[in-house]
C-alpha cells in the first residue's frame, strides 16, 4: 500500500468565514487546500500530494502575523492561539509524512462522530498542559500527546478487557519495568502525570529500536515489541517491505496507528472543521505538591480548601483514602490552593492519618482482621511494619481510617482559621445549590461538627437550597427553625466501602445509578472512593 495515493477528504473554510468563539474553541482539523484550488468547498479531489504542501493551521496563523501583521486574527484564532491545543497542532511532525485510505475511513469517522473529540478533549482539560509540556521538553512530536485520545479516551481510570490500565493503558509488566509502583494503596498507571512519564520514556525507547520511526514505534507500543519485530522478520525473509503499511499485524493495531494519524490531521487544523474543543489555556493550573509522608485525601481536600471529589479527580492514582504509607507522597492541586496547602499542611505537624486501635484476641489471623476491619493483609502489615502474618493475642494493631472531615484531627478549626482569612457573616447563612456542612465549614475556617451542634443537625441531615444556618456559637436564636424541615424522611447517608462501584450501591438499595449521581451531584462516570459519603433517599 503506498502511503501518500491521495488526499483527505473533509471541509475547509476561509479564515473569514470562521465563526466566532466565546466558551468553546469551534475546532475541526484537515490538510490545508492546494493553493491553487483554496476555494474549493467539498471533498478533496484524488491526487498526489506532496509535503510541501501540509501547512497546518498553527503555521499559517504565525506565518500571518509575521508577514502580514496588519491583518487581524479573528476571536476563534486568537482563542485558539492561547490554547494548549495550539501548541499540540503546532509541535506535530510526522503525521503529513503519511495519507491514504485506512486513514482517511478515521478521519471520516471521526466527523461523523464530532461530539467523540469534544468529550475527550474535556476530559483532558486538567492533564493535557502538563503532557504536551513534558512531550516538548524532550523535543517529541506532538502527534504522541493524542495518544491517550486513541488509548483510553483520556479517562484516567480506564481499564482494558486484558487489564491494561490508566491514561497510556499499561499493562502491569510493562509498568513494573518502567518503574510505575502499583499495590493496594496506589497505582502509578493511573497517575497520569506519572504514567506519562513513564509511556514517554518506553516510546522513546521503542523509536530508538525501531529505527526512529513512528509509525513502528506505534504499532509496537500497541502490539508489542515483539510482535512487531517477528513481523519485520517475516517480510524480511520474504524479501518484502518492512515499513508499518507492509506488515502484517494484529487488527486492531492496523486500525489503531491510521486512527492516531486521523486525529492528528484533524488537530492540527482546529479551525477548519466545526468540532469543538475545550478551550484550555496554554498555562498550566496545576500544583504538584510533595506531602513529605502519608496523609489522608479527606483531610488534604481540607487543608487546600477544595471539595475531596476534586481532590480525587486530580490524584486517581490513589487507589484509596490516604497516600501511600512509603510513598509517593505527591498531590496534584490546583495552583491556586496549593499555597493554602501548604501553609495549612506546615502547622498540622504530623498528624495526618487517622487511626484506629484493635487489640488482638485468642484466635485471630491477620487476614481475619482484615476482613472484619475492612482493609487488606498488605495495608495492616504496612501500617504496623509488620514483615509476616504472625500477630500474638494481646497487642495491639493500628487500623487506618478515613478522615471525617472537621473530626478527629487535634486544633484543625484553629489552624484553618489561621490560614484562611474569609469572615464569618453576621446572621444566619442562607444555604444554596450545591453548599454541603463540609464546603460551608472549611469556607469560614469551621468544623462539621461545630455546624452539626450549632444548628441541631444529624449526620443525616441534609441541606436544602434557601435553609438558614448559624455560623456562630453566640447566635443561637435561629435553631429552632431548622430542625424541622431539613431532614429528608428517607435520606440516608452511605459510606462507600473498598470495592464498591455506583452500579453495586444502587443495586443493594433498589434505586438507580443515575438516582445516586443526581443527588449527589456527580457524574456517572465519577471515581468513588473508601470512605466517601453518599447520599441515598430509599423507601
Amino acid at each position: 500500500m503506498t502511503p501518500e495515493s491521495s488526499k483527505p477528504r473533509f471541509k475547509r473554510r476561509r479564515l473569514s468565514a470562521l465563526i466566532s468563539l466565546t466558551l468553546l474553541i469551534n475546532a475541526c482539523s484537515t490538510l490545508p487546500p492546494p493553493a491553487e484550488d483554496t476555494e474549493q468547498a467539498g471533498p478533496l479531489s484524488t491526487q498526489t500530494r506532496s509535503v510541501a504542501q501540509t501547512r497546518n493551521r498553527a503555521q499559517q496563523i504565525r506565518t500571518q502575523r509575521e508577514t502580514q501583521p496588519e491583518l487581524e486574527l479573528t476571536q476563534a484564532e486568537i482563542e485558539f492561539q492561547n490554547s494548549v491545543w495550539f501548541r499540540v497542532s503546532e509541535g506535530m511532525q510526522f503525521y503529513h509524512q503519511h495519507y491514504n485510505d485506512s486513514i482517511q475511513e478515521e478521519i471520516d469517522w471521526f466527523l461523523s462522530n464530532s461530539s467523540f473529540i469534544s468529550e475527550i478533549s474535556a476530559r483532558a482539560a486538567p492533564f493535557i498542559y502538563e503532557i504536551v509540556s513534558e512531550i516538548q521538553q524532550r523535543n517529541l512530536p506532538t502527534e504522541l500527546a493524542l495518544l491517550p485520545f486513541i488509548e483510553s479516551a483520556f479517562e484516567p481510570s480506564a481499564r482494558s478487557p486484558v487489564n491494561a490500565a490508566g491514561l497510556w493503558q499499561f499493562m502491569a509488566p510493562t509498568a513494573a519495568s518502567l518503574g510505575l509502583q502499583r499495590d493496594w494503596w496506589y497505582d502509578g498507571r493511573h497517575d497520569p502525570i506519572a504514567s506519562t512519564s513513564a509511556a514517554l520514556d518506553y516510546l522513546q525507547r521503542l523509536h530508538a529500536l525501531f529505527n526512529e520511526d513512528w509509525l513502528l514505534t506505534l504499532a509496537a507500543y500497541n502490539a508489542g515489541q515483539g510482535t512487531v519485530s517477528r513481523a519485520i522478520e517475516r517480510n524480511e525473509r520474504n524479501g518484502r517491505g518492512t515499513d508499518f503499511w507492509s506488515l502484517s499485524l494484529p487488527g486492531e493495531t492496523q486500525r489503531h496507528v491510521p486512527r492516531l494519524l486521523a486525529l492528528a490531521y484533524l488537530m492540527a487544523d482546529p479551525l477548519s472543521n466545526e468540532l469543538a474543543l475545550e478551550p484550555v489555556p496554554d498555562t498550566t493550573w496545576l500544583a504538584r505538591v510533595d506531602a513529605g509522608s502519608q496523609i489522608d485525601l479527606n483531610l488534604a481536600a481540607q487543608l487546600a480548601g477544595i471539595e475531596p471529589e476534586l481532590l480525587y479527580q486530580l490524584n486517581p492514582g490513589y487507589l484509596q483514602w490516604a497516600t501511600r504509607p512509603q510513598g509517593p507522597h505527591l498531590i496534584n492541586l490546583p495552583l491556586d490552593a496549593a499555597e493554602r496547602f501548604s501553609a495549612n499542611l506546615a502547622d498540622l505537624g504530623d498528624n495526618r492519618v487517622t487511626w484506629e486501635r484493635y487489640q488482638i484476641k485468642p484466635g485471630d489471623t491477620l487476614s481475619g482482621i482484615a476482613r472484619s476491619q475492612r482493609t487488606t493483609v498488605a495495608a495492616l502489615q504496612q501500617a504496623n511494619n509488620l514483615t509476616g502474618s504472625s500477630i500474638r493475642a494481646g497487642d495491639d494493631l493500628l487500623i487506618p481510617r478515613a478522615y471525617g472531615a472537621g473530626d478527629g484531627i487535634p486544633g484543625m478549626a484553629s489552624i484553618l482559621a489561621a490560614n484562611n482569612n474569609q469572615p464569618i457573616p453576621a446572621g444566619n447563612y442562607i444555604v444554596k445549590s450545591g453548599d454541603s456542612l463540609w464546603s460551608i465549614a472549611n469556607r469560614y475556617s469551621l468544623t462539621v461538627n461545630e455546624l452539626r451542634r450549632w444548628n441541631s443537625l444529624s449526620e443525616s441531615t441534609v441541606l436544602q437550597p434557601g435553609q438558614r444556618l448559624v455560623l456562630q456559637a453566640g447566635n443561637l436564636t435561629a435553631a429552632a427553625d431548622l430542625s424541622g424541615s431539613t431532614q429528608a424522611t428517607l435520606t440516608q447517608r452511605y459510606e462507600v466501602k473498598s470495592g464498591d462501584t455506583l452500579a453495586g450501591i444502587a443495586r443493594r438499595h433498589g434505586v438507580s445509578v443515575e438516582d445516586i449521581t443526581e443527588w449527589n451531584g456527580i457524574s456517572q462516570r465519577a471515581l468513588i472512593h473508601p470512605g466517601q459519603e453518599l447520599i441515598l433517599h430509599v423507601e
